[in-house]
């Protein structure tokens, strides 16, 4: 019993990352842009690299991932890497109508996704309920 599908993060976090990463990057860019005609500080002109750096970042974590979910585990196969947990590295999960969260034990963050970019979110629920206890 096996479900593939690709989801990006849940929209509260998107919009967190959204407010916490594009905000301060614009602000760099804009004080490395337009700093230098205002004040004489060497190195003022760096905060536009800086900026563009958050700015991807916060492009990497916002994005959709693929996810194939199966009795070995989970695949999650983002832009930069293909990473797959075993089922006995998550302690549970929670699932609400929009969003999934899958809990990791131990200090490590836990897999989330939003299930309302994906096409048959009861067949996921179902996948993670047959191996993961409720949190």
């Amino acid at each position: 019993m096996s479900v593939e599908f690709e989801a990006g993060p849940p929209d509260a976090l998107r919009r967190r990352v959204t407010i916490l990463t594009g905000i301060p990057a614009l602000l760099a860019t804009v004080v490395g842009t337009l700093g230098p005609f205002v004040v004489d500080v060497p190195g003022l002109t760096n905060l536009i690299f800086v900026g563009g750096v958050w700015l991807l970042l916060s492009w990497l974590v916002g994005h959709r991932d693929s996810y194939r979910l199966s009795e070995a585990g989970v695949r999650r196969s983002g832009r930069l890497r293909t990473r797959t947990y075993d089922w006995e590295e998550f302690a549970g999960y929670e699932a609400s109508d929009e969003a999934m969260t899958l809990y990791r034990s131990g200090p490590w963050p836990a897999v989330r996704f939003s299930l309302s970019d994906v096409a048959e979110p009861d067949r996921v629920r179902e996948v993670v309920a047959d191996n993961l206890s409720a949190a």
